[in-house]
């Protein structure tokens, strides 16, 4: 093979490989969108639910929000439907794992940097030992930090940790789990196995592991106040 032959060579794997890690980008992205379309969805049944409950509304619209659920289910099934696993038994069957933590010495602009850069809406926050301190949520950064009229570059994460730190041992029930959830009405679950976190359960986890009836329970208990 000449020079020539090899650069072609070297030049036509480059792009297979540029072609590949381009394809699994857009995968992902349309996975994020996937998940927050869900997350809508999942607000406007527990709405739905709530005001049928209250008397502000008729069943038709939690029939309507849940019609929507599952055809946004059905169109995406390498995202949800294909993903469903057998009956679960306990949290860290039904949990997703390798959950990234912000650090407690981290300044609050930081995390909103991760938060922004993953997606998502919240972060565990974790100290040198990776020990579970709290939870940090969008809402936390703007409430308690912006509003707040501090500098969330001068402001740590550790300062804006819950007092009162929720999380759920990992062979918990998945009725332990609804039970804390719906109790202290939060959509976000630190697994703890160890002493160690392992996993995070949100209410799109709980979404591949209920039924529609329980999943509108759920999310009626969780959203009622909100």
């Amino acid at each position: 093979m000449t020079i020539l032959d090899k650069a072609k060579a070297a030049a036509s794997r480059a792009r297979g490989q540029a072609e590949h890690g381009a394809a699994l980008g857009r995968a992902r992205i349309d996975e994020m969108r996937a998940q927050r379309q869900r997350s809508k969805l999942l607000q406007e049944l527990g709405e739905a639910c709530y005001a049928e409950h209250s008397g502000k509304a008729t069943h038709e619209a939690v029939v309507d929000s849940l019609a929507a659920l599952h055809a946004h289910t059905q169109s995406f099934p390498g995202t949800w439907a294909q993903r469903r696993p057998g009956p679960a038994r306990q949290a860290r069957d039904i949990m997703h794992a390798g959950a990234e933590c912000i650090g407690v010495d981290d300044t609050v602009a930081a995390a909103a940097q991760r938060i922004r850069d993953l997606g998502v809406g919240s972060l565990p926050i974790c100290g040198a030992d990776h020990r579970l301190h709290g939870i940090l949520t969008d809402r936390d950064i703007v409430v308690k930090c912006v509003a707040e009229g501090r500098d969330p570059a001068q402001v740590w994460v550790g300062d804006l940790a819950q007092e009162t730190l929720l999380w759920v041992d990992a062979t918990a029930d998945i009725g332990e789990v609804l039970h804390q959830m719906e109790d202290h009405q939060v959509k976000r679950l630190p697994v703890i196995e160890s002493h160690r976190l392992v996993g995070i359960i949100s209410e799109a986890d709980l979404a591949r592991n209920l039924d529609e009836h329980r999943l509108a329970e759920f999310v009626e208990k969780v959203y009622a106040t909100s």
